[in-house]
């Protein structure tokens, strides 16, 4: 008796231990979302030009080229509205916002597919989707933020209607499919992929809110469709990305595989999951979700891009059923503590990279406005050459990194000029002795002659 309730008083001190450390590694990204919060060169020029100065971004600015993505940012105006909503860090605290929303809906989730998750393995389980998601979270320029926060509350709320109808919670959720369908592309596809599995094999299952939704969803896809070959694909003479990556198919695969390692987990499981599907043909929602992944997956494949930010909605959509197959083998006498020891190692690497990135993006955020505020002050009283190639400006990656560095000098000059200029050369020999040059030719940086 004395043993079996010294069993239960240790059980309970570790479940209390494991969720202190959710809870810990949960602080620890925010506080690495919120940390030296400032503008970092790239893709924060889109919010230099508009809401860091009070500007309201335009859908239109997202839809062209390949693209069609007008909701992929629009959430980022609300910060025209919050006091002190021009800085930086008010649109870091609205990524942390996000960061929360999804962090909260992904444990509930985990907890509704895997009623009785063994709480070591939710700790693991969190601190991966941390570890991966960060990338995201971290920065404010990637709309995957919407998607993943959308695509949890899409995970939890579908399993709460399918146990308690409800058609306010049907409502919202059609909703939130819709905007983020229009926050980043292969989205309807992922939820086609849902509807059509839902009607097929859980037919008989369903609900009324159930089939709503699945219905909702092909109506949306339809719309979304429709909208993008009249609006994009007919107006556009190329595309997004277009010639990017020399790569055939196959190759785009393996460099996506070795960028994002979990997506190799992802297929091995996926394969797992139809043969046991085929024979039990019995299909659960964690199921559906692991094949949502692999469709998302597939449109980057299709497309041939294969960085590794593309896939994180993917990898988020697979974990509850990572998750239920690993707390399936923790049952098992013979595997459990090999799997055990995965799972230690898997944590240790989780939380060292989320602490490693982190720290690595705070610095980057002490640098470059420091960088940039001492460039704008050298170009109000001083002409600065780029030493560029005029064919090479009208690449887009290309022109895009001189077009970066001209409007964050800008936004730094007293009084402000978005439109600054640099003055273009094509050899440094024509430069005057004493004045600054930026040779873009060969990376070099910013020097005086």
């Amino acid at each position: 008796m004395l043993g079996e309730k010294s069993f239960i008083s240790y059980k309970k001190y570790v479940c209390n231990f494991c969720y202190f450390s959710i809870a810990l590694v949960g602080v620890l990204a925010v506080y690495f979302i919120l940390h030296n919060a400032n503008w970092m060169c790239g893709d924060d020029l889109e919010w230099i030009r508009t809401t860091a100065i009070g500007k309201v971004e335009s859908m239109a600015c997202h839809v062209g080229q390949g693209r069609f993505t007008p909701l992929g940012h629009y959430d980022s105006n609300l910060t025209v509205f919050i006091p002190y909503g021009h800085t930086a860090f008010v649109h870091y605290v609205l990524v942390a916002i996000y960061f929360l929303l999804t962090s909260f809906f992904f444990l509930k989730t985990i907890n509704k597919i895997v009623p009785n998750v063994n709480v070591c393995l939710l700790l693991v389980i969190y601190s991966l989707f941390v570890y991966v998601s960060l990338e995201i979270f971290i920065f404010i320029v990637y709309s995957e933020k919407v998607v993943l926060t959308g695509l949890a509350f899409f995970m939890y709320t579908i399993h709460k209607i399918q146990k308690k109808a409800s058609w306010l919670l049907t409502i919202l959720l059609c909703v939130v499919i819709a905007y983020i369908t229009y926050a980043k592309e292969p989205v309807f596809g992922v939820f086609v992929v849902f509807s059509l599995l839902n009607l097929i094999f859980r037919h008989k299952e369903q609900n009324s809110n159930e089939k709503t939704v699945c219905y909702f969803c092909l109506l949306n896809a339809f719309v979304f469709v429709l909208l993008y070959y009249i609006l994009v694909y007919l107006q556009s003479d190329k595309f997004y990305n277009q010639g990017r990556v020399q790569l055939n198919y196959f190759q785009n695969i393996v460099v996506a595989i070795r960028n994002q390692p979990c997506l190799s987990i992802i297929f091995v499981l996926f394969i797992y999951k139809i043969f046991g599907i085929l024979k039990t043909k019995v299909m659960s929602y964690s199921d559906i979700f692991l094949f949502m992944a692999v469709s998302y997956c597939m449109a980057y494949f299709v497309l041939k891009l294969n960085d590794a930010y593309y896939f994180i909605p993917a990898i988020m959509l697979a974990l509850p059923s990572i998750c239920k197959f690993l707390n399936g083998l923790l049952n098992l006498k013979l595997v459990k503590y090999p799997v055990y020891l995965f799972l230690c190692l898997l944590l240790y690497k989780s939380v060292k990279n989320i602490v490693v990135m982190g720290n690595a993006v705070s610095y980057n955020r002490v640098y470059f406005p420091a960088y940039f505020r001492n460039l704008a002050r050298i170009a109000e009283t001083n002409t600065i050459y780029a030493v560029t190639d005029s064919l090479k400006m009208s690449d887009l990656h290309y022109g895009y990194k001189v077009k970066n560095d001209e409007i964050f000098i800008g936004y730094w000059m007293t009084p402000r000029n978005l439109n600054y200029k640099f003055t273009y050369i094509s050899s440094v020999d024509s430069v005057p002795k004493g004045s600054y040059v930026r040779i873009y030719d060969n990376d070099v940086n910013f020097y005086k002659k």
